[in-house]
């Protein structure tokens, strides 16, 4: 099996920004499962146009502009090689031209959504320019693409609000446990003083005001501490002035080792998103051990029963009720603890999600000869 992923970014696992990530699992593992797997991107910095990048198993070619060397050329010559086409997000007249080249050349192609139908992302900006983009050009996209992807089994129901694919199917994110391997992990719950952490973009997307007020609420003893870690941006520092006799603190972007070591010093890691796939950041908290708080509108209902982690409401009635509760649950926390290591060892890892994917890659191949 021959897999093209076309990305913007270079598949580079120590960024922000998350559907690099999810290449840079999925193509790692695909590779190890005799997948043979290639990785043209569009980035903003590159060494020379079409510069490879070495990666684990799978090579990323990177562009910085369309032009007529990578348009006709790398892009043209590696559809004709590959036997699929994945592509990632939705909103983006790039991934409407890729396709364009798959039907003119003949090959199947499979469309992952990132959670961008959600209703409360299109709310955000831009609300009236994405309706008119999906009504005039997305919707047929979508509908002729052999496949598409969602990663939890709510991000089905945005789909078909909007679209009626010829095939969907679900497969969750994971992370790699090769990463996660011989890690200590800290007794949680012993002390009051207590540390509580987010990471990610600092934007009002991610619904961190309702977060901070909802922690100004809960930490009426001052004996709690709220961390936001990720890129600094003005909302953020914004969100730092209002909130930081409440104890609210900015750590700024952490990457690679110093994530992992971010989160495993926390005793509670929030994610309070309006809309969310079970992020790998909070798959990431699983595995390092650290309890994790998260809103039920980060698509996270379908696991609830596994009792790996406190659900909640994404306001800030709901992130204070949670607090309170996963707060006043410490005695459970190390069994919590144990079941979301259980959940991403058997289900949200790379290993298990390339499997998963190879076989409807190969689903999808064999219907379209």
């Amino acid at each position: 099996m021959r897999v093209l992923h076309f990305i913007l970014g270079k598949a580079n696992k120590d960024r922000a920004n998350g559907v690099n990530q999810v290449v840079c699992g999925l193509a790692k593992y695909c590779a190890r499962n005799g997948a043979e797997v290639r990785v043209i991107g569009i980035a903003e910095f590159v060494n020379r146009e079409g510069e490879i990048i070495d990666r684990d198993g799978f090579g990323v070619e990177a562009y910085s502009r369309w032009g007529f060397l990578f348009l006709y050329r790398a892009l043209t010559s590696a559809i004709e090689w590959t036997d699929i086409v994945h592509l990632h997000g939705v909103f983006a007249p790039w991934n409407l031209w890729v396709a364009g080249l798959c039907r003119m050349q003949g090959k199947p192609y499979v469309v992952t959504l990132h959670d961008g139908l959600a209703p409360e992302r299109a709310a955000v900006r831009g609300r009236f320019k994405k309706k008119v983009f999906h009504a005039l050009l997305q919707r047929g996209h979508l509908q002729c693409a052999s496949g598409v992807h969602v990663i939890a089994e709510e991000e089905a129901t945005d789909l078909f609000a909007v679209a009626r694919p010829r095939k969907v199917f679900c497969i969750p994110n994971g992370i790699d446990l090769e990463d996660y391997s011989g890690l200590d992990r800290r007794i949680r719950g012993t002390s009051d003083d207590i540390n509580i952490g987010y990471l990610g973009r600092l934007s009002a997307e991610k619904n961190l005001e309702a977060l901070c007020m909802a922690f100004a609420k809960v930490n009426v003893n001052g004996n709690l501490r709220l961390k936001l870690a990720g890129p600094l941006t003005k909302y953020g520092h914004g969100l730092s002035k209002r909130f930081s006799s409440y104890g609210v603190e900015l750590v700024g972007p952490v990457y690679g080792h110093d994530k992992d070591h971010f989160i495993s010093q926390l005793d509670l890691f929030v994610i309070p998103s309006l809309a969310e796939v079970f992020s790998i950041a909070a798959a990431e908290s699983l595995a390092l051990g650290t309890p994790l708080l998260i809103t039920r509108t980060s698509k996270v209902s379908h696991y609830f029963n596994q009792n790996a982690f406190f659900m909640c409401e994404p306001t800030v009635f709901g992130l204070e009720r949670g607090l309170r509760q996963a707060i006043d649950r410490r005695v459970e926390w190390a069994i919590i603890v144990i079941n979301g290591r259980h959940l991403v060892e058997n289900r949200l890892n790379w290993e298990a999600v390339a499997r998963d994917m190879l076989r409807e890659y190969a689903r999808i191949a064999r219907k379209h000869i």
